[in-house]
């Protein structure tokens, strides 16, 4: 079912936040600048909603939402809200085969490890 038409947005990420799978970036105000919430899924496995697998090799993205601003980290690169959400990722996650989202309607799917090395060098 798409997002658009989950009956309890509130429920949905409430389900995330318990299960431990939703991500937040804040800057030093702690005004929130990213979300991201994804499961777990085994390689090939249709991502119904609220199926999660802590086994699972596959990652599916159900939302990411961020601000789009830029700050200086700790080292004094520059790093944004998206690049943070996935060193989360990267933290939470350790290794697994495949990130998959859905771009346009239609799930998109990238190797991890190598999409992870693209996105946060």
């Amino acid at each position: 079912m798409p997002e658009s038409r989950w009956p309890n947005f509130r429920a949905w990420v409430g389900w995330y936040e318990k299960m431990g799978l939703m991500g937040v970036v804040k800057d030093k105000t702690e005004a929130i600048r990213g979300v991201a919430l994804v499961r777990f899924i085994p390689n090939g496995a249709s991502p119904d909603p609220y199926v999660h697998e802590e086994s699972g090799e596959d990652v599916f993205v159900d939302l990411v939402a961020c601000d789009g601003s830029s700050a200086l980290n700790n080292l004094g690169r520059r790093s944004d809200a998206l690049s943070s959400l996935l060193g989360i990722l990267l933290r939470n996650a350790g290794p697994r085969r495949r990130l998959i989202f859905n771009r346009n309607g239609k799930p998109r799917s990238y190797d991890y490890e190598h999409f992870m090395r693209k996105a946060l060098s």
